[in-house]
C-alpha cells in the first residue's frame, strides 16, 4: 500500500468460499495458493489507498465501506471524481494487468475493510509466475466487462448531449417562430386590416387567410424540428375518449352559449343576428378550427411543455392560450380575453389525452353555436 497511514494486518476470518465469489474464473488450485497470501485491513476514513502515478500493483476487494477512484489537479486542471466504490467491488486491477504507473488515485471516504493481492507476495510462492499468470487472465474478462460497461455510459451520455444540444437549437427556433408570428399579427391588426387594405375583418375570407399566413411559418418550423404529425395530435392513441369527452362538452358549451345569448337579448345588452346554418361554411369552419387547434394545441402548447419542462401541463396551457388569443387582437381586446380563456378550456381537454379531436370539437361547436345564436 502506499499511503501515509498504513492500516496494520489483522487475522483475516476470510474464507475460502468468499475469496472464490472474487475471483470466480481462477483455477481451484491457483485459488488455494492465493488464498494463502490474501491480507486484509481496516482502512479509516481519508486512508490514501493508492496515488496517481505510483507502482504499486496490488489488488483491492472492498469487503465492506466506501472509497472515492479520483484524478488528481494537474496542468490546469480541477481534480475530478472517477468513480464511487462500494463493498463488493474490486480496485486497482489496471495496474495488476500491465505493470503501468497507477492511472489515478484512490481514498477512503469512510472506514472500509479490504482484500489485498499483492503481487510481490504472489511471486514468492511456488510457481508464482503462472499463479500470476492465472489471476491476470481471470482479471482480464472481468476488465473487459467493466469497460463495456463505462463505454455503454459514455455513449449514453454522449446521446443524452446530443439531444440537449438538439433542444437548444430547436428552443432558438421555436422562440423566433414565436416572434415572428406574433410580428404577423401584429402587421395583420394596424397596417393590413385597419389602415392599408381596410378588409372585413368579420369574413371568413379574411378568417382563412390570416390563418393561413400563421400557418406557413408554423409547417416551416413544425418541418425544420421534424416534429411528427402524431406529436401534433394527429394520432389514434386517446381518439375515443377525446371524441366523447370533446362531444360532452360540445353539448355543454353550446347550451351556455345559447342561454347567454337568450339572456342578452332580454336583458338587452345585445341585439342577436343569428346567422343561417350553410352546410358549405359550416364545413370550412370545421376545418378552421382543426388548423386552430392543431397550431395552438398541437404546436404552441406542446413545444412549450417540452421546453419549459413542465411536467403538469398547466403552464403551457396558459401561455400557449395566451400568446392565441394575442393573435385575435383585430377583433379587439374582448376577443382576446374570450379566445384566451376558451384556449385554456380546450389545453385542458388536449393534456388528457393528446389527441386534437376533442378540442376541435369543442372550438368548432363553441363557435359556431356563438354564429348561430348571433352572439357574434
Amino acid at each position: 500500500m502506499t499511503q501515509n497511514n498504513k492500516p496494520t494486518p489483522k487475522d483475516h476470518g476470510v474464507s475460502l468460499e468468499e475469496v472464490r465469489r472474487i475471483l470466480p474464473d481462477v483455477r481451484p488450485e491457483t485459488l488455494a495458493q492465493l488464498y494463502s497470501i490474501i491480507r486484509v485491513y481496516k482502512c479509516p476514513s481519508g486512508t490514501q489507498l493508492i496515488t496517481e502515478g505510483d507502482l504499486t500493483a496490488s489488488l483491492f476487494y472492498i469487503r465492506d465501506g466506501h472509497v472515492v477512484v479520483y484524478r488528481e489537479a494537474h496542468d490546469g486542471l480541477e481534480e475530478r471524481q472517477l468513480a464511487d466504490l462500494n463493498g463488493g467491488l474490486v480496485l486497482g486491477e489496471i495496474s495488476l494487468l500491465d505493470g503501468k504507473p497507477r492511472s489515478a488515485s484512490a481514498k477512503v471516504v469512510e472506514e472500509t475493510e479490504l482484500i489485498e493481492f499483492n503481487p510481490q507476495d504472489i511471486l514468492n510462492l511456488p510457481k508464482g509466475h503462472e499463479l500470476l499468470a492465472d489471476l491476470r487472465g481471470s482479471l482480464a474478462a472481468a476488465v473487459t466487462s467493466r469497460m463495456r460497461d463505462q463505454n455503454d455510459k459514455y455513449i449514453a451520455a454522449m446521446e443524452r448531449e446530443m439531444i440537449a444540444i438538439k433542444e437548444r437549437q430547436q428552443f432558438g427556433q421555436f422562440f423566433l417562430y414565436t416572434m415572428a408570428v406574433m410580428a404577423i399579427g401584429m402587421i395583420a391588426n394596424d397596417i393590413l386590416s385597419k389602415h392599408i387594405l381596410k378588409v372585413n375583418i368579420y369574413t371568413q375570407t379574411f378568417a382563412w387567410q390570416y390563418l393561413l399566413i400563421i400557418l406557413v411559418p408554423s409547417f416551416f418550423v413544425i418541418r425544420k424540428m421534424k416534429i411528427p404529425f402524431s406529436e401534433l395530435g394527429f394520432t389514434r392513441k386517446g381518439f375515443r375518449k377525446s371524441l366523447w369527452e370533446g362531444l360532452a362538452f360540445s353539448v355543454l358549451a353550446m347550451a351556455i352559449v345559447f342561454a347567454l345569448a337568450w339572456a342578452m337579448e332580454k336583458l338587452g345588452i345585445k341585439e342577436t343576428n343569428p346567422a343561417p346554418f350553410l352546410l358549405g361554411p359550416t364545413f370550412s369552419y370545421f376545418f378552421h378550427s382543426l388548423l386552430q387547434e392543431m397550431i395552438a394545441r398541437g404546436f404552441l402548447q406542446t413545444s412549450f411543455q417540452r421546453f419549459l419542462d413542465d411536467k403538469g401541463g398547466m403552464r403551457s396551457v396558459v401561455l400557449a392560450s395566451v400568446l392565441f388569443g394575442v393573435f385575435h387582437l383585430h377583433f379587439g381586446v374582448m376577443a382576446v380575453v374570450m379566445t384566451a380563456i376558451s384556449g385554456i378550456l380546450f389545453g385542458m381537454l388536449y393534456l388528457r389525452h393528446r389527441n386534437l379531436v376533442g378540442p376541435t370539437l369543442v372550438h368548432f361547436f363553441a363557435g359556431g353555436a356563438a354564429f348561430w345564436s348571433g352572439l357574434l
